[in-house]
């Protein structure tokens, strides 16, 4: 569900103009996370959808960006 709702934000930002996208997601690699305490997704998910980890937020939230054309 969060992968399809993420791939329709994208194509709505592009039809709109497009620019850079920018999220915070929580990396859960190598451990075990209640999706209660997902509140905005996984850096693997932003990830298939071309985003890049641009810096760390803490011990386990990354800003991921992508361009939107």
């Amino acid at each position: 569900m969060a992968s399809a709702a993420l791939a329709g934000a994208l194509r709505e930002i592009g039809r709109l103009g497009g620019g850079t996208v920018e999220s915070y997601p929580e990396d859960t690699a190598d451990r075990k996370v209640s999706s209660s305490f997902l509140y905005n997704a996984t850096v693997s998910l932003f990830e298939r959808h071309g985003f890049e980890r641009t810096r760390r937020l803490g011990k386990n939230h990354w800003v991921v960006t992508t361009v939107v054309a």
